[in-house]
């Protein structure tokens, strides 16, 4: 029985990053890279669905909170689970990201087990809330 792929939406402004969480998570996930909110946004509106975002605060063009705020005000987007990877440690962004329904916050530089474990930890919590 071939399962298929979980997918990870990626959406990272630093090159460096974005080719280390694409290569650690590959190997089980389905993931796709973007460099902005700008461009993660454009891939939804194509009919793109992930199963999870990782997502950075500080992006040109459109930010992490730009982005967040939008699909979290998009009825068709609202529910994927967000996890914010962000080089800011501070308590105001993370009650903001809380506020708008972010599943984790891990600030840079992240551990990359405990990375994995969130991530499949909020994809569990996703698949029996779906069930429930």
């Amino acid at each position: 029985m071939n399962i298929a792929k979980k997918r990870i939406l990626i959406i990272e402004d630093h090159e460096s990053i974005r080719l280390l969480l694409g290569t650690m998570l590959s190997k089980t996930y389905e993931v796709v890279t973007k460099k902005d909110g700008f461009e993660g946004m454009a891939w939804l509106v194509k009919g793109n669905l992930p199963d999870l975002i990782l997502l950075d605060m500080s992006m040109p063009r459109l930010s992490g909170n730009d982005f967040l705020r939008n699909i979290r005000q998009s009825g068709f987007y609202r529910d994927i689970p967000v996890i914010v990877v962000s080089g800011n440690d501070g308590e105001e962004d993370m009650r903001n990201c809380l506020m708008w329904g972010v599943d984790d916050y891990l600030t840079k530089p992240f551990n990359p087990i405990s990375l994995k474990q969130k991530i499949q930890l909020v994809l569990e919590n996703t698949e029996n809330y779906a069930l429930s």
